[in-house]
């Protein structure tokens, strides 16, 4: 068994928990009111949305349009369940009740709820929402595609950008220098001394006599 199927099913245990959850409510106006529960018929809708919830588990993989069109199926078959269910104490409210017993039932009218059928709508009812919302949390864990298996690392596909090459900057400022200093320097002219006249020689002003 390949280990990333089984996360991946244990990724969308949204939805199974979802469709198991409304085919559980489904039961619960048999379980707490009987066979004779007037809003036993909630299992007949409950049920198809579960069917419905349970193939977009299974359909996975295939397109978002597929999935919602399955998962408005299921939500229609709920919000189906819920009416017809809650038709029954309106019913009741609007046209009135039998009077309790021993006095005669007019026709026309229907007995009471029982405490069976009250208990039986309200867990049907919490639980049928609970999988409308749990379900929809489901199918946005499959549109995020968590859900898709990595049977192999990903490969890079597009080549690496390579690096621009700087050019070399071209020495010329170290070439002149060069060329300036192996120039010769222009020789100076030799130094010439200037020969001065002689001066006459000195003639004492103390004249012998």
């Amino acid at each position: 068994m390949i280990p990333s199927l089984g996360q991946e099913q244990r990724k969308i245990w949204s939805i199974w928990a979802a469709a198991g959850i409304v085919a559980l409510g489904g039961l619960m106006p048999l379980a707490f009111g009987g066979t004779s529960s007037r809003v036993a018929g909630v299992i007949v809708p409950f049920w198809i949305a579960a069917i419905a919830i349970g193939a977009c588990g299974l359909l996975r993989m295939q397109s978002r349009t597929v999935l919602s069109i399955i998962y408005f199926v299921a939500g229609l078959a709920i919000v189906y369940g819920l009416l017809s269910m809650f038709t029954l104490p309106i019913r009741l409210a609007v046209l009135g009740t039998c009077p309790a017993l021993p006095a005669p039932c007019p026709a026309g009218l229907s007995r009471p709820l029982t405490d069976g059928e009250n208990t039986g709508m309200g867990a049907a009812a919490a639980l049928g929402i609970a999988a409308l919302f749990l379900g929809f949390y489901g199918l946005m864990t499959i549109f995020r595609g968590v859900v898709i298996p990595q049977l192999s690392r990903p490969v890079r596909k597009i080549p690496p950008v390579a690096q621009p090459v700087v050019a070399p900057v071209p020495a010329e400022p170290a070439r002149v220098a060069t060329a300036v200093a192996s120039e010769p320097e222009p020789e100076l002219p030799a130094h010439e001394e200037v020969e001065l006249p002689e001066l006459p020689p000195h003639e004492s002003s103390s004249a012998t006599t």
